[in-house]
This record gives C-alpha cells, sequence and structure tokens, in this order.
C-alpha cells in the first residue's frame, strides 16, 4: 500500500511542480533561495498504513551556515521549517490510519483538496523569505506552548534574520535566548547557542 500511496501522490504532485528527491519520499519544487517541500511519512503496520504529510520550506544559506557550524556535510532533507498539513487544514486529520481502498481514495481525495486549497498557498507565501522570518518569529514568542524543536527554529530564525541584512543587536540575540530559558532548554543547547552567535559573526560579513 505504501508504494501505491507514494506513486499517487507522485503522479498529483508532478502537476504542481514537485518532484521525487531520490532517495526520500519527499517532493520539491526549487526557488531562488531555497526550496518548497512536500514530505510524506508513512508507517506500515500489519492491519494498514499511517500516512502523514508534511509541509516544509528550506532556506539554502541558512541550511549552509547550520552545517558549517557543526562542520557536517549539508543533508539533501535538510528542512528550514516544517508543519503537518493537518495544521493548516480542518480538512485532516494529523496522522491518517488507512486498512483498505476505500479508505484509501477517501483519505488521498482529502489531502489533494487541503494542498490545494491551503498548503500549496503557504509554501508559495513563506517563500519570501521576510514573510518566513516574520512567521518564525511568531512562533518563537507568541505560541502558548513551546513549539517543537525550539532551538532548531531559534537557529535559524536568528541566522535567517541576518542574512536578511536587518541589523541584528545583542539585545535581539538575548531575547531569543531568554526565550529558550524561559522553555527550560537545557543549559548544553544555551551554550551551543552562544557559540553559534559567535560564529555567525565571523561567517556571514
Amino acid at each position: 500500500m505504501k508504494e501505491e500511496v507514494i506513486q499517487y501522490l507522485e503522479d498529483f504532485l508532478n502537476d504542481f511542480q514537485y518532484f521525487k528527491i531520490e532517495g526520500f519520499d519527499a517532493f520539491n519544487n526549487p526557488f531562488d533561495e531555497g526550496s518548497k517541500l512536500v514530505v510524506i511519512n508513512t508507517t506500515q503496520y500489519e492491519d494498514g498504513l499511517m500516512l502523514e504529510v508534511q509541509l516544509a520550506l528550506k532556506i539554502d544559506k541558512v541550511e549552509e551556515y547550520i552545517f558549517r557550524f557543526y562542520s557536517q556535510e549539508l543533508d539533501k532533507l535538510s528542512l528550514s521549517y516544517w508543519e503537518s498539513l493537518a495544521q493548516l487544514s480542518s480538512q485532516i486529520s494529523k496522522r491518517a490510519f488507512i486498512q483498505n481502498q476505500n479508505e484509501l481514495s477517501k483519505i488521498l481525495s482529502k489531502l489533494e483538496n487541503a494542498l490545494v486549497k491551503e498548503g500549496f498557498k503557504w509554501l508559495d507565501e513563506l517563500s519570501t523569505l521576510n514573510k518566513l522570518s516574520n512567521y518564525l518569529i511568531n512562533i518563537i514568542y507568541n505560541s502558548i506552548q513551546k513549539p517543537p524543536n525550539l532551538f532548531k527554529l531559534c537557529q535559524r530564525s536568528y541566522c535567517l534574520r541576518i542574512l536578511l541584512g536587518e541589523k541584528v543587536t545583542e539585545a535581539i540575540f538575548y531575547e531569543y535566548y531568554e526565550q529558550m530559558q524561559l522553555h527550560h532548554l537545557p543549559d548544553h543547547q544555551l551554550e551551543e547557542f552562544l557559540e553559534f552567535n559567535n560564529f555567525l559573526k565571523t561567517a556571514i560579513t
């Protein structure tokens, strides 16, 4: 069933210029500064298939600096930001459990509608980097609950603001730092964020 789902979604996504990344169940639509992506997560069980669709943006320069900081080779599927399609659309649940062809047809139809009505528009809008930057800032500072992957989110938001030419002062840096403290991130991540700031001061000129 997994192969059927991936092939069906590939045919659909190709019509919108999203093409499969070799070796991944992910589909890529490039723009000047990076890529818009649709990522398909599946888990096969004895009695069915669990399916989740995520939307993501990869900003090439941001990911380049992140991986340089860690002295790692750039990951082909490194994502700058992602959300479940279900966060944007009330039509679908975060994860769908599919047990038969009838359920599969219904779920795939709902996914298509959600992508066309909400998903692709969201990706198009956030591919404008200033809008993405503001979106990330809002999530970091205004979410009622701690955002998942807050540390990575702060790294990428902070780096993006510098790349956009914003005057990022020490006061702005410590706003991120204090937000991570507020959400009780471990000391080693706080120290890492300090090191990341020092790295960016010399890496981005």
